[in-house]
């Protein structure tokens, strides 16, 4: 989902908690991006968890709330700091940063933060927010990653590569750059298992090479910024029923799935040089018939989902 915003802060209960939630209902309600908050924090798993959820974020918040110090206490959240670092290794470019009055500047912040802006209260911080979102202009249509639409299916049409031709429908998914510095340099992607609705069954198939990408004769693309390219993820046949891939493979065409009719979910994965990993899946109901008319495809339908 684009335009999604990872706060980070602090996660004592009360004060730095509720203000939390109050930041994240401004940026939903008022600026219609999707926030983030990470406030279960036990173990590793739950670790890997905000680490995933930060690398598919688009913009990065960060609020330094002042701590009352004892003993050898830091005055901030180190957990949070944790997190800025990962962020500035992640390459964030969208970076909003507050930081309470009188807060010493310790921690990471005093490595990649020369100036934080600074606030007083609860209100204040909620009205900086406010300021600096529209000055910065974040918007709910942004991301830094690929992000992954639904084209569906061609037309029938004559398809032809290295293995042979046939009439076939393709159907397509649109992957697009809405960054406006970086390119999308070697994006690929791949099949990578297929789960059967009926019994839950996982098939790995045997084609795992890339697939190709809709209008050019490669199977890698480079993405320029603010563009889109065009996946062909699978085809349907007028000559035999199933699923087909159009890829780099070069072996005569056999299908991934050879059933005439059935319910599946295909799982695929996108990667592109400087961009996270992306994962999507497609859900098929396959209903083929013979070739006496437009209804040997007419009958399967698919529906793009996004992880």
């Amino acid at each position: 989902m684009a335009g999604k915003v990872f706060i980070s802060c602090g996660q004592r209960p009360g004060m730095e908690r509720n203000t939390a939630e109050k930041v994240a209902e401004i940026l939903r309600e008022e600026f219609g991006l999707n926030p983030y908050l990470a406030f279960k924090i036990q173990g590793l798993e739950d670790i890997m968890t905000i680490t995933k959820e930060l690398q598919s974020s688009d913009y990065y918040l960060f609020i330094d709330f002042k701590r009352a110090t004892k003993n050898e206490e830091l005055s901030c959240s180190l957990f949070t700091h944790q997190e800025l670092a990962l962020a500035h290794h992640l390459g964030f470019q969208e970076i909003i940063a507050l930081q309470q009055k009188d807060t010493p500047l310790e921690g990471f912040i005093k490595y990649v933060l020369s100036n934080p802006e600074q606030f007083t209260n609860e209100e204040d911080l909620l009205e900086k927010i406010r300021e600096l979102v529209k000055q910065r202009q974040w918007k709910s249509t942004y991301s830094r990653n690929l992000v992954i639409s639904d084209v569906g299916f061609t037309s029938p049409l004559s398809y032809a590569d290295h293995t042979g031709s046939a009439i076939q429908r393709v159907y397509q998914v649109k992957v697009e750059n809405r960054r406006s510095d970086v390119a999308a340099v070697g994006t690929i992607c791949i099949l990578d298992y297929i789960i059967t609705k009926s019994d839950g069954n996982k098939i790995i198939p045997p084609d795992r090479s890339y697939l190709k990408w809709a209008g050019q004769h490669g199977y890698e693309i480079t993405i320029l910024p603010n563009d889109h390219g065009l996946i062909d993820a699978f085809a349907v046949r007028i000559d035999m029923p199933g699923l087909f891939l159009h890829s780099l493979r070069d072996t005569q065409r056999e299908p991934i799935i050879s059933e005439a009719s059935g319910e599946y979910e295909l799982f695929y994965k996108l990667f592109s040089q400087g961009f996270p990993l992306v994962e999507f899946s497609i859900k098929v109901s396959i209903n083929w018939r013979p070739p006496n008319s437009l209804q040997w495809a007419e009958g399967t339908t698919a529906e793009l989902t996004t992880r």
